[in-house]
């Protein structure tokens, strides 16, 4: 079986990140300016920090769609195992 040699996820995430780092720096941008943002470069992002948030931000937006809630108990072994 060949490998795949391109991933699907972190495209998807590194896209979506980048999008909320914009987001985030133009909300930060926006109180403490009146005239509209000039668009970060991305270094200008990976320098201010946004980019590591947005990337934070994406992956829990997939875990959440992807995996939902955690459970609120793990369940013991006992229960665990009247279940199989």
């Amino acid at each position: 079986m060949p490998r795949r040699t391109e991933s699907r996820f972190w495209p998807q995430i590194r896209l979506r990140a980048w999008q909320i780092a914009e987001q985030l720096h133009a909300e930060d941008f926006l109180r403490s300016h009146t005239e509209n943002p000039t668009p970060p470069t991305r270094q200008e992002l990976r320098e201010g920090g946004y980019w590591r948030r947005g990337k934070l931000k994406a992956l829990r937006e997939w875990n959440e769609a992807h995996r939902g809630e955690r459970p609120e108990k793990t369940p013991t072994y006992e229960e665990w195992r009247t279940t199989q």
